[in-house]
């Protein structure tokens, strides 16, 4: 469970090129929007209320994880284990 797979080693390249190309679609998108009021209105959109809806979606991710790995553990062991502080380990699993 917290050994990661010769899979999982790729994830974080695979999210890199992802969002990057998610973005670029993004960018596209919103640039062929000729309306002025309108592209405000799109990229105000995405900015406001697309954004911040999937940073909840993976903070709640990232908390369960965190949570997972308390299973058993010590904060201190789980910090060791992803390499953040113990407050900060305390504040994931208390979802901020």
């Amino acid at each position: 469970m917290t050994d990661t797979t010769a899979s999982d080693q790729h994830v974080p390249d695979d999210l890199r090129i992802l969002t990057v190309e998610y973005l670029s679609a993004i960018r596209a998108r919103l640039s062929d929007i000729e309306a002025p009021v309108a592209r405000e209105q799109a990229a105000r959109l995405f900015t406001d209320q697309l954004l911040p809806a999937v940073a909840k979606t993976v903070k709640d991710i990232r908390t369960a994880a965190v949570g997972e790995l308390r299973q058993g553990r010590t904060l201190r062991e789980v910090s060791q284990l992803i390499g953040l502080s113990v407050p900060r380990v305390d504040q994931l699993l208390k979802g901020k």
